[in-house]
């Protein structure tokens, strides 16, 4: 057996289909200056620039955008019904009562490809190239003018790499912070040298902050369901397991080695 340290966490590219239980070893897990907003957000731990044995959590995250210091990110994100919009699933499938609740709630208005077209090409010349958002003018152009509606304002707003952001560190300590920058902090960057997807014979070992043991078990008796379409599905109610991986906690992972290293243990062992 091989024992690998790292942090446990959950692998996935689209909503939890085909999501994989993962660990990132430890040795590839480094603390960092960062340089791009989009490497903060609420509830992300942070360590002091001048002093890294201090930990915090990060909070209330802002950016700076038209001049206005704004939620990072947009609160419309993590509305139920922008989840089932034409803002997010696009005109062809978006849900168009959703969009109105949503409009009405943030106050904007939406512009649809219809009445988009319509203004700039002209009625009658342009129409529907096989299917949307495909569309061929008049003089033959073909045109891709994007599945989600315009509006206005811009929802969601967009942030960029290098604006401006600002939040509150809430100290381990008890010292809370305001205002504070990317340059005033650490984060942890993973290198994805370090990236595990947990094998069904591995044998973990939850461990909390200070390495006290808190869970142990094979990776195949962890109680799971596999093709869930969102994270708490992914675990059944009541089960820690699944706040092990969203958190991300420590882990030593008992890993049997593959025939190849078996083989030549043995054969240095004959040497």
């Amino acid at each position: 057996m091989k024992k690998i340290k790292g942090r446990l966490f959950i692998y996935y590219e689209q909503g939890m289909k085909g999501g994989e239980l993962c660990f990132q070893d430890l040795k590839y897990i480094k603390l960092e200056s960062i340089k791009s907003a989009w490497r903060v957000d609420d509830g992300n731990k942070a360590w002091h620039k001048d002093n890294i044995e201090l930990q915090g959590i990060i909070l209330n995250c802002e950016v700076l955008h038209d001049g206005k210091w704004l939620p990072f990110c947009a609160p419309i994100t993590k509305d139920k019904d922008y989840e089932i919009s034409s803002l997010f699933c696009g005109e062809w499938e978006g849900d168009l009562e959703a969009d109105k609740r949503l409009a009405k709630k943030y106050n904007f208005k939406i512009k649809y490809a219809v009445e988009r077209l319509n203004e700039e090409y002209g009625v009658g010349n342009w129409k529907l190239n096989d299917e949307f958002p495909h569309i061929l003018l008049n003089d033959g152009t073909l045109l891709h003018i994007g599945s989600t509606p315009e509006t206005i304002p811009n929802r969601p707003y967009g942030i960029a790499e290098k604006d401006k952001v600002r939040f509150t560190v809430k100290w381990d300590n008890g010292i809370i912070e305001y205002k504070k920058t990317i340059d005033d902090i650490l984060v942890e960057t993973w290198d994805f040298k370090g990236f595990n997807v947990l094998k069904k014979n591995d044998y973990l070992i939850v461990l909390d902050e200070d390495s006290n043991i808190i869970n142990k078990g094979y990776v195949n008796q962890i109680p799971l369901r596999i093709f869930s379409d969102t994270f708490d599905g992914h675990f059944p109610k009541n089960s820690n397991w699944g706040k092990y991986f969203e958190e991300r906690y420590y882990v030593e992972v008992h890993r049997e080695k593959s025939l190849f290293h078996r083989f030549l243990s043995y054969i240095f062992k004959q040497v």
